[in-house]
């Protein structure tokens, strides 16, 4: 979830912040051939998939407005290289294949996404503002219904606070690990504050990169921080307020703006900070992704095509062999 007040919805116009928040259509398909519960980047972009694969009927469920979780809070900062050295290299190389997934969608996805060009240090990279990706892609989806809570799934059937779907195939997408059956995934939350200032027309300094981004008005996009221990669901002025003065301390030039936005979200993880992709235990027709931490924006895509490849061909696909539940299975008996 998100909390405080971001930046990201007074950048999106009248029609991109209603499609964020459709309700219940008239026309709500109850058995499609996939269901996608979840209306985060993940759900969205896995919902954008498999209608691009073909796989027949596709819905999704949200049980607030899209976005409303920790996409809506999140940098939106697609930089694999920032994470080579620090991440293992076969994480990194799927952080690869979906900034190269991002490319691809914009120039597919009828209306683009938003994707944005930039240059991290000589590499290629990008950036979205999460919610018009949300957006654009749920202008293009064929079945969206928000405000519709999961309350259990048995027997291929989703349950929810507006009855229940009977999808061929169902893909839980809903951040922490869906609630669902006996499933047993060790995860947490780790709040992460975000700052914006106000517009300027300031350049920032090469030697900043790791700690601003500029944003097209100038703006200057700071975060965020691993609030470790620290899980109440509120912003913290004193932890913005020193976010603020690593700025001005670094760039003095900086101190001509001010904050103008500031907020918290809190990213889903599990204890490895890997993400799960994989089949829902003891089912044949559903599947589940989950704990993408703080690479939820930049893993969508390369997430959202393995999963519909996976539902398409009976396959798991190679590159999400990594992210398989058993290994956290096999961290709690170390």
């Amino acid at each position: 979830m998100t909390v405080g007040r971001a930046v990201w919805p007074d950048q999106l116009d009248a029609t991109e912040r209603a499609l964020l928040s459709p309700g219940l259509p008239p026309n709500l398909d109850r058995r499609p051939d996939v269901l996608v519960v979840g209306g985060g980047i993940v759900g969205c972009a896995t919902a954008a998939a498999c209608v691009q694969a073909g796989l027949g009927s596709v819905g999704l469920i949200e049980r607030d407005a899209l976005g409303a979780g920790a996409s809506g809070g999140a940098a939106g900062l697609l930089q694999p290289e920032a994470h080579d050295g620090v991440d293992p290299p076969k994480f990194v190389a799927f952080m690869r294949q979906s900034l190269a997934a991002w490319r691809d969608l914009h120039a597919s996805w009828p209306g683009g996404v938003g994707f944005v060009e930039t240059d991290w240090k000589g590499h290629p990279q990008g950036r979205v503002n999460p919610l018009r990706a949300i957006a654009r892609l749920a202008a293009g989806l064929p079945c969206i219904a928000t405000g519709v809570t999961l309350t259990g799934f048995s027997d291929g059937v989703v349950h929810t606070s507006e009855g229940d779907f009977h999808p061929k195939t169902v893909v839980f997408a809903t951040g922490n690990p869906p609630p669902v059956q006996s499933l047993n995934v060790p995860a947490f939350e780790v709040r992460g504050h975000m700052l914006c200032s106000q517009p300027t027309a300031l350049s920032r300094p090469d030697a900043l990169i790791d700690l601003v981004t500029m944003l097209e008005d100038g703006r200057l996009l700071m975060g965020g921080t691993l609030d470790v221990g620290d899980a109440e669901r509120v912003v913290r002025p004193e932890i913005t307020a020193r976010m603020w003065q690593e700025i001005v301390s670094a760039w003095p030039e900086a101190a001509t703006s001010s904050i103008e936005y500031a907020w918290a979200c809190f990213r889903p993880a599990h204890p490895d900070h890997l993400p799960v992709i994989d089949r829902l235990p003891g089912t044949d027709n559903a599947w589940f992704t989950s704990g993408h931490y703080k690479t939820g924006i930049l893993l969508a895509p390369a997430t959202a095509h393995a999963l519909a490849m996976w539902l398409k061909t009976g396959a798991r696909p190679t590159e999400v062999e990594p992210f398989g539940l058993a290994r956290l299975s096999q961290l709690k008996t170390q």
